[in-house]
């Protein structure tokens, strides 16, 4: 799975062989469409999806090139689950997040707990890219919770990512789903 800022950008580098496999470096061409999928966005509005796959010219492993507004597996966009763990990064339970974002409480609590047992994965995510970017953009403040300090680590990236490279178009969440590799709910790598 490959997640991309610009899909009709990814689209062409496709086509040209210019996207390197994430396993081998090798080109990547365009390989056909992933499954139809709907999508719950903010306010309620559903998104229909059909992401495009490519496959290795060398290694021929398959992957799906999917937008950054989309997790995997996920059937909320990042900006509804972004804006759960913003709210418990903020001390909000996960009942009243779901009321607000007309979420059933069981996803919600579930997103939660996927984000704290892999909040110091993320929050390392978050410092390398920051140091990276602009060391001087890192967060200084201490936070009490885990997951605080993983969500602020990693908005503190995106936003130095958007300012180093000038990406103004896509939103934070969806630079940090970049970041993340589409791993923002995915466990932590064992090791």
């Amino acid at each position: 799975m490959i997640e991309v800022i610009d899909v009709a950008a990814a689209r062409l580098a496709l086509s040209r062989r210019a996207l390197p496999c994430p396993g081998c470096g090798s080109p990547l061409r365009l390989w056909g469409r992933a499954r139809l999928r709907t999508v719950r966005d903010a306010d309620g509005v559903e998104l229909v999806v059909r992401p495009d796959r490519a496959r290795c010219t060398a290694c021929q492993a398959t992957h799906v090139v999917l937008d950054a507004a989309l997790l995997p597996r996920r059937a909320y966009s990042v900006r509804v689950i972004g804006h759960a763990l913003l709210g418990a990064a903020r001390g909000q339970g996960h009942r009243p997040l779901a009321a607000e974002l007309a979420v059933p409480e069981d996803t919600v609590r579930s997103w939660l707990r996927r984000a704290r047992r892999s909040a110091h994965h993320l929050w390392s995510i978050g410092v390398q890219a920051g140091v990276a970017l602009d060391a001087d953009a890192l967060p200084t403040l201490e936070r009490q919770d885990t997951l605080a300090y993983a969500i602020e680590a990693l908005a503190a990236a995106a936003l130095a990512t958007r300012t180093r490279l000038g990406s103004q178009s896509a939103s934070l969440w969806s630079q940090i789903a970049v970041l993340t590799r589409g791993r923002l709910l995915a466990p932590a790598p064992a090791g």
